[in-house]
């Protein structure tokens, strides 16, 4: 399924054979992919390539899908957040619930359900604070053009 808007996710795992899964079955669906192995230069793809959707491992040896979230959420406030664990917990999902991610899912994804959860979380209302935002900066950015 080709979306006419193209969506832009983010995509942190360190394990590369995850990574690279994750990225096709999202390609395919015709998102636009940034896939990164290490979790310290999240904010920084974030912020250059306007990203809508960010899936994150939770086992990550520099720092875990949680903090990465907390990361993410000094910044970025509205921005879905789906979190993937091979190792869930009633602890991790109520940290996850308290931390303001989209959604949890367990690895090995169901791959149905998990392009479900990702199209869901690109219509949920956070998305909507977040394309109020992209108008306003491109709105800006004509003015300014115009204006010079």
């Amino acid at each position: 399924m080709v979306h006419k808007t193209t969506h832009r996710i983010l995509l942190v795992d360190d394990d590369p054979n995850c990574l690279d899964a994750i990225d096709q079955i999202l390609r395919r669906e015709g998102y636009e992919t940034f896939p990164i192995s290490e979790s310290l230069s999240v904010v920084k793809v974030i912020t250059e390539n306007d990203i809508d959707l960010a899936v994150l491992d939770f086992n990550m040896p520099d720092m875990n899908g949680l903090q990465v979230l907390y990361e993410i959420r000094k910044r970025y406030l509205r921005l879905p957040v789906i979190l993937v664990t091979a190792e869930p917990s009633s602890e991790l999902r109520l940290a996850s619930i308290k931390a303001g991610v989209y959604s949890l899912l367990t690895k090995p994804l169901n791959i149905p359900n998990f392009k479900q959860v990702v199209a869901k979380a690109l219509q949920s209302p956070r998305m909507e604070t977040v394309k109020v935002r992209r108008q306003l900066v491109f709105t800006r950015w004509i003015g300014w053009i115009k204006h010079k």
